[in-house]
């Protein structure tokens, strides 16, 4: 972020300041239709994906769109949408050339940062604006769903090149994130984001609170934990398994299907001590012994939270006041509450291993800090210049200034719209005889039995529910 002093003092003509500025309001006006366009054309490739119709969807996101400042966004779509269908080399490509170009994004970030501080368009141009990047709770994501993929083809090798990614990806973009803060805290120039957002809209406020709830860091996702530990355990990995199982249960604390592994490998690989803990923690589960045929399902509903619009003044404090427009979250709620892994005349239910709603909410109230600096930034700047062009055109340059600094100011609603709202797991060690299995949503009605191939170790059970039923692809090993 540019110091908005140094800045505004470093020789900006404003002439060329004015001519700028009238340029970037009619790009910006621009741009904010195109961003209405892209809303309605996710909002309509989100019914698709409800509605089970995912090639239609996939429609909304031609490759030729994957260009520009929302190609990443494409490329996470299609990678969810090929992923759904089962094409799942095609959704790795998609997950790698998207992931690139946010690796790409944040090199010139960098790069950025070190050069001299007097450009003018990093302070004009607002979040809107700028290529999307992705989310950090995103960008985790993308490597988890990516060795998803690969469990899929039956590539344990390339599975665990997206794991090392993830892990990668996380201890990076938390590192990254402190250090946003810490520079936001300086730049905010005693403002508070929480006092100005409660008194804007305080129900919102409570509500990302209580959304974000027992999600402490989106920087530990279970859900990249557990798809590591069935990775490693499937390579015949066990001691690394269990070493990811305990950090997922550290990021999902509630989830029983984590718990009965941790007690299930830690009796498999002889700690006792661990099993005890385990087992006074989590009590006695059924069913964690780990003989028989390894049944694993990934099931998702719903759909991701969509982001909406909030401005709200913020007194500046050398008098005056200004305007913030931050993203907010609504949720879109499911009528489906888990799936059901039915075999012979018993049902195990899965339970959450990742919460979008939640880890979405945690995620924002982590950002708003770093939105929020770069807005005052932003608007201590435009001010000063506003004032210049009103000291040197009068009316017209105040007027100018004042247009082009509502228009930038606008926030970036983009985000992951083909997510799920929820992706939730269940493994079950089922007799060796077993032949079918029925996986079924609750209190919904669909359902799809599945034949188990002969010689079969272990199936994977990938699935979405949708209002024309479940969509499901196997895997067995």
């Amino acid at each position: 972020m540019i110091p908005v002093e140094q800045a505004a003092e470093d020789g900006l003509n404003v002439h060329r300041f004015t001519v700028v500025l009238l340029s970037l309001s009619f790009l910006l006006a621009t741009g904010c239709t195109g961003l209405t366009n892209y809303a309605k054309v996710t909002e309509q490739a989100r019914f698709s994906i409800s509605q089970g119709r995912f090639e239609d969807a996939l429609t909304a996101f031609p490759d030729k769109y994957a260009r520009g400042k929302d190609e990443v966004l494409v490329r996470l779509e299609r990678a969810t949408l090929l992923q759904l269908m089962g094409k799942y080399d095609e959704s790795s490509r998609e997950f790698q050339l998207g992931a690139a170009k946010i690796r790409e994004y944040e090199e010139k970030a960098v790069i950025s940062a070190s050069r001299a501080t007097s450009q003018l368009g990093s302070l004009l141009l607002n979040e809107q604006v700028r290529p999307y990047e992705g989310e950090d709770f995103e960008k985790i994501l993308i490597h988890a769903f990516g060795a998803v993929n690969y469990l899929m083809t039956g590539d344990l090798e390339g599975a665990r090149v997206e794991i090392r990614n993830a892990y990668q990806r996380q201890n990076e973009l938390k590192e990254r994130h402190e250090k946003a803060l810490e520079k936001a805290e300086k730049e905010s120039r005693g403002t508070n984001w929480q006092d100005s957002f409660q008194k804007a809209d305080s129900d919102r406020y409570r509500e990302l609170k209580s959304k974000a709830g027992d999600i402490n860091s989106i920087y530990q996702n279970a859900f990249a934990y557990y798809i590591s530990s069935l990775v490693y355990e499937l390579g015949g990995e066990e001691d690394e398994a269990y070493i990811d199982l305990k950090k997922g249960i550290e990021a999902a604390p509630w989830s029983k299907s984590i718990r009965k592994d941790l007690i299930r490998l830690s009796r498999r690989l002889g700690r006792g001590e661990d099993t005890e803990q385990w087992q006074e923690a989590f009590g006695k589960l059924e069913d964690e012994c780990g003989k028989g045929l390894d049944i694993f399902v990934i099931f998702q509903h719903g759909v991701a939270p969509v982001k909406e619009e909030l401005s709200f003044p913020v007194p500046l404090s050398r008098g005056g006041l200004s305007f913030a427009s931050l993203p907010v979250y609504r949720f879109v709620p499911s009528s489906v509450r888990a799936a059901e892994l039915v075999y012979e005349d018993r049902v195990t239910e899965t339970s959450l291993v990742s919460d979008t709603d939640a880890i979405a909410s945690r995620n924002l109230l982590d950002q708003f800090p770093v939105l929020f600096a770069k807005q005052v930034a932003r608007s201590y700047f435009k001010a000063r210049m506003t004032s210049k062009l009103s000291k040197e055109y009068g009316a017209i340059g105040a007027i100018t200034g004042t247009i082009a600094a509502a228009i930038t100011e606008r926030a970036d609603l983009r985000a992951w719209a083909s997510l799920p709202k929820e992706i939730q797991v269940v493994r079950e060690f089922v007799p060796e005889s077993t032949k079918k299995i029925v996986v079924r949503g609750t209190p919904s009605t669909h359902a799809k039995v599945i034949d188990i191939p002969e010689g079969t170790r272990h199936l994977i059970v990938f699935c979405r529910d949708t209002e024309a039923g479940l969509s499901i692809q196997t895997k067995a090993y």
